[in-house]
């Protein structure tokens, strides 16, 4: 513990640090049983008796933000440390972990020769390396002893992603006091919706509001990674709302977007409603602003040292350029999480997209036994948590790949229901509504999933290629295609071959078919197979293949 608190590197606050601090030395005094929630915020952040865990979370955000502080270290400064200290999930009881060193590949050059007083000293400093060793390694087995589980289960009810403080909208002048009102109410509740993000109560971020934004304060006592805030301005004719989102460590505007609405009182309320989806949408869910950071994070952490939110952050990572060279690292970091934390529904659900995978992609696997996974993972998923808007989007498209449409969208109309404005559901549902031959609806849904986020992953495009495409407008599929930029991913280079060849563009549907066959050589025999998976007509499908082999793509059939 001294050795952690005391490195330059270790990044805890000086409250986090006590926090780790009372905590070991509570556990080495025989009082494990007592660390809990109360006493901590009692002990270390200064609460009363009163203290009540629902209505003030310091003690849970906190101890998040130690864990990653810990896992940082030993990712990076820490990483060659004899003995490793950690707080398991699920409580806030510490544990030691012995880490076996790793081999050394040459033997280290030989030191010249010592006098007998140096050689006695050295002896003496070793004996008492040795014994310090042996205190660590049985204070490891007496706190983790040999064998219990390496990690305990995760309260997953808990959100796990960044923490929200949604600042009181601020009324400038003599405008209405009710949209300010309304607009913080609403914001609060559809972040809330989101499973990936921690919203601090209304009445905790109350005193925050006034004479700007505190931001060391809302960081220092409620933990919060950003702050949302806004006014209103009645200007006559108009009112205009002003939303800004605050990443509190920089302490800089990430966001930050105006609107202009009617001053009657039902464009009021039309205009609010039109603003939450707006901000929600670029806000919200895995591909939106509040989580980018996130993602990157925990793609640079060491695929052993990630927790089961951060296997999930760098699936939604992997998903946003879809390089199927990640696909095997990605599935196991989600199984192996899954088995410390069997109740973190979300993981379930991306289990199931993952296995879909194998299928959709030709990624190889018995189909049938792929699929009895991928089922009963997004079964899982909606069992952990009914209300998990991902849960029932997997379980619409297993329906979708069983050929069962109206299974398919009557699920991915509840993920909808469920999560409104996320524009992974709306895009995942969409695509599958258009290739079903809805083209109207799925694109509309597609385009609204475009629309509500900026950064959305480019594969949302696709549906539109498909279309364009079916209606002979080749020309314009390729101006949409060229908007794609996933080099790794094969529809680009499939879709390339296929659009330059029925353009006439020989040597461009040359090159594309090249970069096909690189990353998918197999592709010819296997092209049936993942096509037919996305119930696309089969006159489409026909005239697909068709244009592979114009490209001089040899296929089966």
């Amino acid at each position: 513990m001294q050795h952690l608190l005391e490195h330059p590197d270790f990044p805890a606050t000086p409250q986090r640090r006590a926090f780790l601090s009372y905590v070991i030395e509570e556990y080495l005094a025989g009082r494990a049983d007592h660390i809990k929630g109360v006493s901590i915020a009692i002990s270390v952040f200064g609460r009363d008796e009163t203290f009540d865990q629902q209505v003030d979370p310091i003690v849970r955000l906190e101890a998040r933000r130690l864990r990653q502080d810990i896992d940082n270290y030993y990712a990076g400064p820490g990483r060659s440390d004899p003995v490793r200290l950690s707080i398991p999930k699920g409580g806030y009881a510490p544990r030691f972990e012995r880490v076996v060193p790793p081999v050394v590949a040459s033997p280290p050059p030989q030191d010249p020769p010592v006098s007998a007083v140096e050689s006695r000293r050295l002896l003496l400093i070793g004996l008492g390396a040795v014994c310090a060793l042996m205190a660590c390694a049985s204070i490891w087995i007496s706190i983790s002893g040999w064998g219990i589980q390496r990690s305990a289960p995760t309260d997953q009810s808990l959100p796990q992603g960044p923490v929200v403080a949604v600042l009181p909208f601020e009324t400038l002048g003599s405008g209405p006091d009710y949209f300010a009102v309304g607009i913080t109410q609403q914001l609060t509740s559809e972040l809330v919706r989101f499973r990936d993000i921690w919203v601090l109560p209304l009445g905790s971020v109350q005193r925050f509001s006034k004479g700007g934004v505190d931001s060391q304060a809302l960081r220092s006592e409620l933990s919060a990674d950003f702050a949302l805030e806004g006014s209103v301005l009645d200007k006559g004719d108009t009112v205009v709302l002003s939303a800004r989102l605050i990443d509190l460590k920089s302490e800089r505007y990430v966001w930050v977007h105006d609107y202009d609405v009617g001053n009657s009182p039902g464009e009021i309320y039309a205009g609010q409603d039109m603003i939450i989806q707006d901000v929600i949408g670029k806000l919200a869910g895995k591909y939106g602003v509040l989580t980018q950071d996130a993602m990157k994070i925990a793609t640079r952490i060491p695929p052993l040292n990630r927790d089961t939110y951060d296997c999930v952050l760098s699936y939604y990572s992997y998903q946003i350029t879809i390089d199927l060279n990640r696909h095997p690292a990605i599935k196991t970091c989600i199984l192996r999480a899954l088995e410390h934390s069997p109740d973190y529904a979300e993981a379930w659900a991306v289990l199931s997209n993952l296995y879909l995978q194998q299928i959709r992609f030709g990624l190889g696997g018995h189909r049938q036994e792929i699929l009895t996974a991928a089922d009963n993972a997004a079964r899982r998923a909606v069992e952990v948590d009914p209300n998990l808007a991902a849960g029932h989007l997997m379980l619409a498209n297993m329906r979708f790949v069983l050929g069962d449409l109206q299974g398919f969208r009557r699920e991915g109309q509840m993920a909808i229901n469920l999560s409104p404005n996320d524009s992974a559901v709306l895009a995942h549902y969409g695509m599958r509504l258009a290739f079903s031959g809805d083209w109207d609806e799925g694109l509309a849904i597609v385009d609204r999933a475009i629309a509500l986020n900026p950064v959305h992953p480019h594969w949302f495009h696709f549906p539109r290629v498909f279309y364009e495409f079916e209606q002979g407008n080749y020309q314009q599929a390729l101006t949409v295609l060229d908007q794609i930029d996933m080099p790794n991913f094969f529809w680009t280079h499939l879709w390339g071959t296929v659009l330059n060849a029925e353009l006439g563009h020989q040597q461009n549907a040359q090159d594309s078919l090249n970069k096909l066959r690189s990353l998918r050589p197999d592709f010819a025999s296997q092209a049936d197979g993942i096509l037919s998976i996305w119930q696309l007509s089969d006159p489409f499908q026909k005239k697909l293949m068709n244009s592979l082999r114009k490209a001089g793509l040899a296929t089966q059939s």
